[in-house]
């Protein structure tokens, strides 16, 4: 008896190899899912998607009718600590260049009461070359991989990703001026 079940037990462990190893090397790899460096590397290379979206005012625009100018696609969210603490340098950036220098602020609030309350300590987001967009589907976010707030990607006049920047900076310094003003010659 106990023969037998030796014998059954090398058939069970042959037959389990056997399919390991027609699966291994006859079936197809599945493709693992672009990661976040690849997205950003094609982006860099090929220029970031279009989309369209609606601004809190009610503006309807594509990304496209902005190329000619640089963007910054800044990805927020009310209750993001230092997503608030970025926005004066933000805003101050943005005025520094007169219409040259687009944002668009795409929101990741649950509801568009909390963005309204955010705006009212911030006033100055309601201003122009600043549009103010509720992802409320994150579709925006998925699109461009936004993993952590607040992210920001920076748009040459092309829209080709010219920089990614996951956290909290200080946007309105030198540095900051002058790396724009390279992008806009």
């Amino acid at each position: 008896m106990k023969q037998h079940l030796k014998a059954f037990a090398l058939v069970v462990v042959l037959g389990v190899l056997a399919v390991l190893g027609f699966n291994y090397f006859f079936l197809p790899k599945v493709q693992e899912a672009p990661t976040a460096m690849a997205t950003v590397e094609s982006m860099e290379k090929n220029g970031v998607p279009n989309f369209s979206a609606e601004t809190l005012s009610g503006e309807k625009f594509d990304l496209e009718s902005l190329k000619g100018k640089v963007v910054i696609l800044n990805f927020w969210a009310s209750w993001c600590g230092p997503c608030v603490e970025e926005v004066p340098s933000l805003i101050k950036l943005v005025k520094e260049f007169k219409g040259d220098v687009q944002l668009i602020a795409i929101s990741g609030d649950s509801s568009v009461e909390d963005i309204n309350i955010f705006l009212k300590s911030f006033p100055e987001l309601k201003g122009e070359n600043i549009k103010i967009v509720y992802d409320q589907d994150r579709s925006k976010m998925k699109m461009f991989d936004v993993a952590r707030l607040p992210e920001s990607m920076v748009l040459s006049k092309d829209h080709k990703l010219a920089k990614k920047l996951v956290g909290s900076i200080n946007w309105y310094n030198e540095d900051s001026i002058a790396y724009m003003k390279t992008l806009l010659k």
